[in-house]
């Protein structure tokens, strides 16, 4: 990860440890605890969800159907006091339509919230700027 700091590296690596985790699992609670009250995650370009309206049931779905796993990492972080915007690779394997799996991949532009316990995502955009 290339970062105008250094001293966030351990948050952000924990973040992305303890997010895989829970995610992978399909632990739709332990998930939702790694945003913010406030935070939003874009399921498309153009739609997002936030964490206090519909993602909880959308994810609870997704993670049934789907089954997903998912892997990232970090590759720019620009941090300013407590917020942070990163650039992260991911990879995402799915259940598919046909009863494959099938797996994506891109590059995601998240905003980041420091809080009293660790980072939080603010803004979870898998899609990034495209």
């Amino acid at each position: 990860m290339t970062t105008n700091t250094t001293d966030h590296e351990k948050g952000f690596e924990e973040l992305k440890r303890e997010y895989t985790a829970a995610f992978n699992s399909g632990d739709v609670e332990a998930t939702l605890a790694h945003y913010t009250d406030e935070g939003l995650t874009v399921v498309e370009r153009g739609v997002a969800l936030g964490k206090s309206g519909d993602l909880h049931a959308a994810l609870g779905d997704y993670f049934r159907t789907a089954q997903p796993r998912v892997e990232f990492e970090y590759r720019h972080a620009y941090v300013a006091g407590d917020v942070a915007l990163v650039v992260t690779e991911w990879t995402l394997e799915e259940n598919a339509p046909d009863g494959g799996r099938v797996s994506t991949s891109g590059r995601a532009t998240d905003v980041l919230v420091h809080e009293s316990d660790g980072w939080r995502f603010a803004i979870d955009n898998r899609f990034g700027s495209s």
